[in-house]
């Protein structure tokens, strides 16, 4: 079988890493696999693995503008050209180019859906292929209830991830040094990656920050990410008084360095479809303090394998990290809790079985 995985861009982030682990991890299993975008960062990272790359002019915000349209038809060409058996989107934008190269060339198309969407024009136009994957519960009820997708072409699969990937062995020398290279000092770390976005509430770690230092005066944080929100973010931390413990570091492929120095994971998003930084930080063994939103409810249960508070509860946030940096106890059991569950739900091997299932019995129809 040949899949043609399609994307808007392939810089560093959620839906990037997504294609470019599950088209690994589908190689590994004998599926062919081409990735097609307008390119970006992590194009190397599919050269590395050996996964073919063509590039399209799709780099566009509007999903029904002539940059949709005219990648749409030359998505019908690589289909043609390279006897791709089915196209899986993964961006409102590509899965409208993947509808109209369909509709070309009546090779079949999924997508998946990654997070939350506005039903703006889907109302009329329905771009969702013949099939969906909803990535948590939480997405899964979003399409059925708010932008009413038939249940029987929504399928959950969960993101799975690595976790040999996110479970090396750093020497105390190692950690040291990645620590220096980040700009912090001795003390306890708590941390985040992800883009510096509204949604994503990194404020409300920088604002639980300051009763975290007061309670713990050598912590510091750091956060990992690029982002629209990163001068409004250091501003933040200066007005609030911490900007000398609050440490920014841009995007990085290699996040399980700085899951290695972290105490503690924060994950304060607003709204969440599921959370691949969540799963690795998971993964890495790191205890973890997440906010009580989408699909992050799918994943975390309070008290067993993490902590919950409500969303923007910063004090909430600075409450449980003051309690986990105390009780070592703890710390310990919600690591251990949290591998487990990565091993038994959320594994790349699991997910990438049950998406090639979903390939066959789209082509077979």
């Amino acid at each position: 079988m040949k899949v043609l995985q399609v994307t808007t861009h392939f810089n560093m982030g959620g839906i990037s890493g997504y294609i470019l682990a599950l088209s690994g991890a589908l190689k590994a299993k004998g599926i062919e696999v081409i990735v097609a975008s307008s390119g970006g960062d992590l194009e190397s990272d599919l050269a590395k693995c050996h996964i073919p790359h063509r590039r399209l002019g799709i780099r566009t915000k509007f999903e029904f503008g002539p940059k949709a349209i005219l990648s749409g038809f030359k998505i019908a060409g690589i289909v043609r050209n390279e006897k791709i058996d089915i196209i899986h989107a993964h961006t409102r934008v590509s899965q409208v180019a993947a509808s109209l190269a369909s509709m070309i060339t009546g090779v079949p198309y999924v997508t998946t859906c990654h997070g939350y969407f506005k039903k703006r024009a889907r109302g009329l136009l329905d771009t969702w292929g013949l099939k969906v994957i909803a990535i948590s519960d939480a997405v899964g009820k979003h399409l059925k209830d708010d932008l009413g997708i038939d249940e029987s072409r929504i399928t959950l699969i969960y993101s799975g991830v690595d976790e040999a990937r996110f479970t090396p062995c750093l020497s105390r020398d190692e950690i040291d040094m990645v620590k220096k290279g980040a700009g912090l000092k001795e003390g306890p770390v708590v941390g985040t990656i992800g883009r510096l976005s509204s949604i994503k509430g990194q404020k409300f770690l920088i604002m639980a920050m300051k009763d975290i230092i007061a309670d713990r005066p050598a912590a510091q944080a750091l956060i990992v990410g690029n982002g629209p929100e990163e001068a409004s973010l250091k501003t933040l931390a200066g007005s609030l008084g911490v900007g000398g413990s609050v440490k920014f570091i841009e995007s990085c492929a290699d996040t399980y360095k700085y899951l290695s120095i972290m105490d503690l994971f924060i994950f304060p998003s607003i709204k969440e479809g599921l959370g691949i930084a969540l799963l690795e930080a998971l993964a890495s063994g790191r205890a973890c303090i997440a906010s009580r939103t989408g699909g992050i409810e799918d994943i975390i249960t309070d008290g067993v394998n993490g902590l919950l508070v409500d969303v923007g509860d910063s004090s909430g946030i600075a409450g449980a990290a003051i309690r986990l940096l105390k009780d070592d106890a703890l710390r310990r059991k919600l690591s251990e809790e949290a591998r487990a569950l990565v091993r038994s739900k959320f594994t790349l091997s699991s997910m990438a079985d049950k998406v090639s299932k979903l390939y066959k019995e789209t082509v077979k129809g």
